[in-house]
């Protein structure tokens, strides 16, 4: 009983280091990821790409000590009145992997975080990205729906 009380302190002392280690992707991996699937990438800043897709500006970030890795994308033309809070519950109620929101600027944002406490492949990154492209999708495809309606 005692060695198992060891080893568990043991593992639970030097289990944030693993995690650390585990969930560590760069960002230079992530825009070789992007890049060799023929998305324009370029650096923001030490923490931030931007992909450009479609004209849409696709800020990929790694935050935190896990390294998460964020989406996020502002739609152009439209403004916080056209919409309203009613059509933005009901999106972020019918999408549970992201979420869209007004800024404090009125600006349109949609948001989509991966936690990475676990690690991150290359796969995971690829299928992120196509994920949050249909989160885009699904987006202007409801807000074109509420406004035929």
């Amino acid at each position: 009983m005692r060695l198992f009380t060891i080893i568990a302190a043991a593992m639970l002392a030097l289990g944030p280091l693993a995690t650390a280690s585990a969930a560590s992707i760069s960002k230079s991996e992530i825009s070789k990821i992007l890049s060799d699937q023929g998305l324009n990438v370029r650096d923001l800043n030490s923490t931030t790409l931007i992909v450009d897709y479609q004209g849409y500006n696709i800020l990929v970030a790694i935050n935190g000590a896990d390294a998460d890795v964020s989406y996020l994308t502002y739609i152009p033309g439209i403004s916080s009145s056209e919409i309203g809070y009613q059509f933005l519950n009901k999106f972020n109620n019918e999408v549970k992997f992201g979420r869209a929101y007004i800024d404090r600027d009125g600006d349109i944002a949609i948001q989509m975080d991966r936690n990475s406490s676990g690690g991150v492949s290359a796969e995971n990154i690829e299928s992120d990205f196509e994920v949050f492209l249909l989160l885009i999708g699904k987006f202007l495809s409801d807000l074109e729906s509420q406004s035929v309606a």
